[in-house]
Parts: structure tokens; C-alpha cells; sequence
């Protein structure tokens, strides 16, 4: 539209002038030499030839851009879960970077280890806060980690999208900035309760260290409470006959890849809580699989569905935080813009709807259970 404006002027110059030169008692002598005409003519060739230039230089020049941050783990025990969830970000940002990008700005992506280990998780979040291009940040990936990076992305202002499980003590700071577009650990908690109980279990022994009780009745149901390693090591611990049974639970945390790696056939049959689908239980999951294949050569998991949404999530502030998005060169959006906008963002993502409380909680987080089978993760849905 700005150069269809700028035409039009010029063309009115050169109008004025010659409906001007028909009109001889109003125009000075001067006026009818060779040198006015050829300083319209110049006039005309000069505004173009800058609108040619201008006209390449949008066509040519780099796009602006900005970075959001990633934190997970890709070394160590979990560095398969890592690179799970980074695939998953690297898809939406790709997606977004199509076209326009976010209002003509390209998104990229810094990504850090923090090996799963909450003191390591606060080292990289100060490391993401003292690069000033960054406006946002997807994770980390466990209910620790998260919570001790957290406190500060806040005091940098820091928009951070969350994946996976937090506390509902995250939810209670006064400063917000931050979403979860996963269920709570209370909610995963609440849902498998209520599948125990809808199996008529009346007890069951929870187990936080893999140095199990040798007095364990083996026909005991079971709840693993502690990470998918440590769960992994706790399973090949019970009792024989206890393997046999589908009385063996698993908190939000104990889901996980490494939970077969370590435990392997004896894993099946093991029922965890999920804040995350399968891509095959997810709307569009299953042209969500196939992109993610063809990125990464592997198969999404749960959290790789999470990361997504999360991505996406944080995309949309930073789209919806862009001033003058109909403009060639709009605004940079900053870290409180992002912020601020950040819990008011809705979308339907692969785990169905989203939306935030003010605190940046997900109104109506669905939570899922799976059993493990074929020594595969995350196996099938159970449904008691």
C-alpha cells in the first residue's frame, strides 16, 4: 500500500506541472524552458529508482528475528528425553518460520543442558536471562528443575512456557510471567488415586527409594513415587510374584523412557499417570507424528506432545506482543511485553484446549494413564 501512495504522489507532481504548462497567463516564462521538463522528468526518475531500491532491499535484506530459549536435559540418564522434546520445538518453530514467520520476524532457538539436575537447571536459566535477544523460554522438564529455575526467569521478566508437571505452589507467586499447559502434580496425583480406588484396591505401599522392604507382602499394590530410573531399579527389587500382577502404579515423574531401559519386560503391565497423550490419542496427532518423524527419525513420546503446545503457546505471546505486525519492520517485542501476554493466550493444541488463570495455571488440564506393554514406553491406554 506504501507504494501505490508513493506513486500516485509522484504522478501528481507531473500532473500539476503539465496541466499547469497548458495554462500560459498564470505560468512565468521561465517555466516553458527545457530545464523545467527535465527537472519533472529527473524528479520522476529519482523517486523511482529509490522505490526500486527500497522495493529490493525488502526483498532481499534479512529478516529480523528473535530467540526463545529451550532447557532439558541432553546429556546424562534423560539426554534421550531431551532430544525427544527438542525435536517437538524445533517442529513448531519450523512451522512458524514458514512464510511470514511471526508478523515478518524469524524465530530461533537456543538450547541448553541442564542434565535433569535442579542446581544445574538454575545455572542455564541464568545463562538464557543474560542474552538480552531472548523473550521467552520452553521448560524445564521435571516439577524440580522447573520450580528452582523459575524464581529467575521472574526477576528477569522472563516469559516461560512450561511442559510437564509443576507443583500448585508454582501458581502462587504474586509475579506470574510463566505458564503450565500441562496438569498440575496435585491433578496427576488426584487422577490416579481415583483409578486405584476404581479397582477396589484398598492399600497400597508407596515406594520412594529402590532399596525395597524384603517383608514387602508380594501381592501388595505398589506406588512408585521417585523418577523413572529410580522406579526402573525399584520394579526389578519387588518381590517375584508381585511382577505378575497389574498392581504397580507410578506417579507423573516415573513415566518415562528410562523407566523400560532400566527395568526392560519387567516393566509391563506397570500403570503410571500421564499430563500428556500419545500422538495417536491426540487431535491431528497423527499428522503431527509424521512431521516429527520426518524431523527427527523417531517417534513422539507424551512429552514431546507437551513441548509442542508449550512452544506454540509461547509463540503466540511473542506474535501477539509484536507491535505493528501489518508494518515492514515491526517493533521488537520485549521480555514484559511477552510476559504480560503470555496467560492470556487460548489455542487448541494437541492435548486439546488451552487456557490460563491469571496465574498461568491451565484451566481443565486432561491427564491420561498408560500400562506398559511389550516393554515399550509408553504402551497402551488404560482405562480401569
Amino acid at each position: 500500500m506504501m507504494e501505490y501512495s508513493t506513486t500516485i504522489a509522484e504522478l501528481s507532481i507531473y500532473g500539476y506541472a503539465c496541466s499547469h504548462l497548458t495554462r500560459p497567463k498564470l505560468i512565468p516564462k521561465f517555466m516553458f524552458g527545457q530545464k523545467f521538463v527535465f527537472s519533472v522528468v529527473a524528479l520522476i526518475v529519482v523517486s523511482l529508482i529509490g522505490w526500486l531500491g527500497l522495493t529490493q532491499l525488502r526483498t532481499h535484506s534479512a529478516p529480523p528475528t528473535v530467540k526463545i530459549g529451550l532447557v532439558a536435559p541432553f546429556e546424562g540418564l534423560y539426554r534421550a528425553t531431551g532430544y525427544e522434546v527438542l525435536f517437538a520445538v524445533k517442529l513448531a518453530i519450523q512451522e512458524r518460520n514458514r512464510g511470514q514467520g511471526l508478523h515478518g520476524y524469524r524465530v530461533e532457538l537456543v538450547a541448553l543442558n541442564d542434565f535433569n539436575d535442579p542446581l544445574e537447571a538454575e545455572k542455564q536459566a541464568r545463562a538464557l536471562v543474560a542474552d538480552p535477544d531472548i523473550v521467552g523460554v520452553v521448560g524445564h522438564l521435571t516439577a524440580e528443575t522447573t520450580q528452582q529455575a523459575l524464581p529467575v526467569y521472574q526477576q528477569a521478566g522472563l516469559a516461560v512456557s512450561i511442559p510437564w508437571s509443576v507443583a500448585e505452589t508454582a501458581f502462587e507467586s504474586e509475579t506470574s510471567g510463566f505458564v503450565s499447559v500441562a496438569a498440575t502434580v496435585e491433578e496427576t496425583q488426584t487422577e490416579l488415586q481415583a483409578t486405584v480406588q476404581s479397582l477396589g484396591i484398598d492399600k497400597v505401599v508407596t515406594l520412594t527409594d529402590h532399596e525395597v522392604d524384603v517383608s514387602l507382602n508380594p501381592q501388595q499394590a505398589v506406588e512408585l513415587a521417585s523418577n523413572a530410573v529410580t522406579a526402573g531399579r525399584i520394579l526389578l527389587t519387588l518381590p517375584t510374584s508381585a511382577a505378575g500382577t497389574h498392581f504397580r502404579f507410578g506417579q507423573v515423574e516415573t513415566g518415562n523412557l528410562q523407566l523400560v531401559q532400566v527395568a526392560g519386560g519387567v516393566a509391563n503391565g506397570f500403570i503410571f499417570v500421564s499430563p500428556g497423550p500419545t500422538a495417536a490419542e491426540a487431535p491431528g496427532g497423527v499428522a503431527f507424528s509424521q512431521a516429527y518423524q520426518a524431523l527427527s527419525g523417531l517417534s513422539p513420546g507424551p512429552r514431546a506432545i507437551m513441548a509442542y503446545d508449550a512452544t506454540h503457546v509461547l509463540l503466540d505471546a511473542i506474535e501477539q506482543a509484536t507491535a505493528n505486525s501489518s508494518e515492514w519492520l515491526a517493533s521488537s517485542p520485549s521480555r514484559a511485553e511477552v510476559s504480560a501476554v503470555i496467560p492470556q493466550i487460548q489455542r487448541v493444541g494437541l492435548s486439546g484446549e488451552i487456557h490460563f488463570s491469571p496465574a498461568g495455571q491451565r484451566f481443565e488440564a486432561p491427564v491420561w494413564l498408560y500400562q506398559i506393554t511389550n516393554a515399550s514406553y509408553p504402551g497402551k491406554s488404560f482405562y480401569p
